[in-house]
């Protein structure tokens, strides 16, 4: 064989090599098969009270019993279709009949209740639990899950492991653990040295956070058409200064004491808000965020990295619920945030 024909069967098998991988590709663009959007899997929707729902569907065939166990005020057990096995409580007062061992007290069956129910101290729950009254758990508990229609206390040192949901307020007490998503139709009250992941209220106080909803002055003349601003340097807001329109900055960012922004902020790196600041639009910050004692954000507060938020502070507002995001979350006793908290890898309220 020549050498050049040797050359023309390889460049030929080379092309032949590198076309096939295309051919699916090639073959789709021509006659676009596959045009119709992704189905959206509904336990990845980012729905918090997903699994909740899904409790409540996951009962249906217990609700006979239920109705039954609210009339005469007796217990039932018996076994699910899945092989679950349950007891239902018509009193609140049977919660003594849990099938708790002596020595590691471990319940292993699922409980529902059609009253109020209490739980004793240092018991772990492996399967979930339900309660149509108040659910109030003794300390260092350890729950798999829990769903309240009414309000639902967690004791001190106590954990969930996947998700909890109250009706009512939830109120979790020192030292407990929420390592699922944790929710409540009206408000949330996570007490010091508390830690999270995702909460998700109309309100949510950390500490002994008043009760409040403070609002944004509105400034004399707001331009009508503010435009943003970019800065490529470091950038500060001074203090008592009010600014005006979208700021995007690329390297760090600090908002002075008492400043006031109408807009949103972006900083390509540290984001520093001192205290007393108002923003009436969003915080993004591409590493750590700071919050300052006193200050209040109406929109969305995102970092990329760190967030401390210290005492005082609030976000969004009752009539504009926000999302606080970041990798890591600390936030002081006296915080307020209506909305969603949600920390990607841990969030703490601080002791």
């Amino acid at each position: 064989m020549s050498p050049f024909l040797s050359v023309a069967v390889l460049l030929l098998v080379t092309g032949v090599l590198f076309t096939v991988p295309l051919l699916p590709a090639i073959r789709e663009l021509q006659r676009k098969s596959d045009a119709l959007p992704l189905d959206v899997i509904q336990q990845h929707a980012g729905e918090i009270r997903y699994f909740a729902d899904r409790f409540r569907t996951y009962l249906e065939p217990l609700e006979p019993i239920l109705r039954e166990a609210s009339v005469t005020g007796q217990q039932a057990s018996g076994v699910m279709s899945d092989g679950t096995e349950y007891l239902v409580l018509g009193s609140g007062t049977e919660a003594q009949a849990l099938p708790l061992g002596e020595e590691d007290k471990l319940c292993p069956v699922l409980v529902a209740s059609v009253s109020d129910l209490t739980v004793s101290a240092n018991s772990t729950f492996s399967r979930d639990i339900y309660s149509r009254g108040h659910f109030v758990g003794e300390s260092n508990n350890q729950y798999r899950a829990l769903l309240s229609e009414r309000g639902l206390h967690l004791g001190k040192g106590s954990s969930v492991m996947r998700w909890v949901h109250a009706g009512d307020e939830l109120q979790v007490e020192n030292a407990c653990k929420l390592f699922g998503r944790a929710s409540s139709d009206t408000g949330i009250r996570l007490s010091p040295d508390c830690s999270f992941v995702r909460l998700n209220a109309p309100r949510i106080q950390f500490g002994n956070a008043a009760e409040m909803s403070r609002s944004l002055p509105q400034p004399a003349a707001l331009l009508a058409t503010s435009k943003r601003q970019l800065y490529d340097e470091d950038f500060e807001i001074k203090s008592g200064e009010t600014f005006e329109g979208d700021l995007v900055v690329r390297g760090n960012l600090r908002i002075g004491s008492g400043a006031q922004v109408f807009g949103s902020v972006k900083s390509g790196k540290d984001l520093i808000v001192e205290s007393q600041a108002m923003i009436d639009g969003s915080l993004i910050s591409a590493k750590k965020l700071q919050i300052g004692p006193q200050c209040t954000v109406r929109g969305p507060i995102i970092s990329e990295r760190s967030l401390v938020i210290d005492g005082g502070a609030q976000c969004g507002a009752a009539d504009a619920p926000t999302t606080v995001s970041a990798t890591r979350i600390s936030i002081a006793p006296g915080v307020m945030v209506f909305g969603t908290v949600w920390a990607r890898e841990q969030g703490e309220v601080l002791a």
